[in-house]
């Protein structure tokens, strides 16, 4: 059990970093679902979903493919 404890507290430096990373994701990518008028299969559900439920593919795979460009002339 202590040897488990002291490789997490050796693994912890890398370990801060990923996690900030991971939320700050989780974030930005909620902010602007929610506040984009439309989205990719314009289902805001499913992409908010996405993004808290897959982990760190979730965000990336919402900022590569779910945000949809709003038309010019409002279609």
């Amino acid at each position: 059990m202590n040897t488990d404890l002291s490789q997490v507290l050796d693994m912890l430096p890398f370990l801060v970093p990923l996690i900030i990373i991971e939320l700050a994701l989780m974030v930005i990518a909620l902010i602007d679902v929610i506040k984009r008028e439309r989205v990719t299969g314009n289902n805001k559900v499913v992409w908010i979903l996405v993004i808290a439920l897959v982990g760190v593919i979730g965000p990336i795979i919402y900022l590569i493919f779910g945000r949809k460009e709003s038309a010019i002339d409002g279609n």
